[in-house]
């Protein structure tokens, strides 16, 4: 599953990141801390494929389909 896939009030664990993503944005998306093992929430998902919304520890980010659906995830244990 992916982000994007992800439903509302759902948790999830990320497994990784696309390899097809370019290096900066997958640099950048670590330092924000979208790393393997993380647990992650969609917070809401915005009306129209807007961007979704989702909180990873203390802080909550907004991500435009395209990035989301590069970021896997396996169900929360």
């Amino acid at each position: 599953m992916t982000l994007w896939e992800m439903k509302a009030k759902h948790n999830a664990r990320i497994d990784g990141l696309n390899e097809s993503l370019s290096a900066a944005v997958a640099g950048r998306l670590s330092e924000m801390g979208f790393n393997p093992g993380q647990h992650i929430v969609c917070l809401r998902r915005s009306p129209m494929q807007g961007p979704l919304v989702v909180q990873l520890g203390d802080c909550v980010y907004s991500l435009e389909r395209d990035v989301a659906n590069q970021i896997t995830l396996s169900q929360a244990g």
